[in-house]
């Protein structure tokens, strides 16, 4: 819906829905996203509470992707919530590029963990896995109601 005195189509372009189902959505990603990275600390030995530093060198990197990518693909948008073929490509879409973005700064000097190869798939595969079936949940829900 458009402000007065905003043009219609303006409305349709925004970046960011600002309502209570997009701060739920952006609270549950990045959980999820910092659940998921502590799962892959816990596979590897490693308690994420009882580091919790490495694991903020770990989980920080890529809420920041995701926190960035996100919003600028529209994912937190209402329209993107009326389809799941959207959802599921702005959704994948943004993970893939914030997995990539987490992963490079990993790779620098200044943080712990580098980024194999393998790193980088299982990071992608299983941020697709956890994210995507959220995320097509909600909309599943919402579309019908909105």
């Amino acid at each position: 819906m458009a402000l007065p005195g905003e043009r219609p189509d303006m409305a349709a372009v925004t970046r960011f829905d600002r309502s209570a189902v997009t701060v739920v959505l952006v609270v549950v990603d990045l959980a999820i996203i910092t659940a998921q990275l502590s799962a892959g600390l816990v596979v590897h030995g490693t308690d994420p509470l009882a580091t919790p530093l490495y694991t903020a060198e770990t989980v920080v990197p890529f809420l920041l992707g995701w926190l960035l990518v996100a919003p600028l693909l529209g994912v937190y948008t209402a329209r993107i919530r009326e389809s799941l073929v959207e959802t599921a490509l702005a959704v994948g879409f943004a993970w893939i590029v914030a997995a990539l973005i987490g992963v490079g700064l990993r790779a620098t000097p200044w943080l712990v963990g580098g980024a194999p190869p393998a790193f980088v798939l299982v990071t992608v595969g299983t941020g697709l896995a956890t994210l995507l079936p959220w995320r097509l949940l909600v909309t599943a829900l919402t579309r019908t109601r909105e």
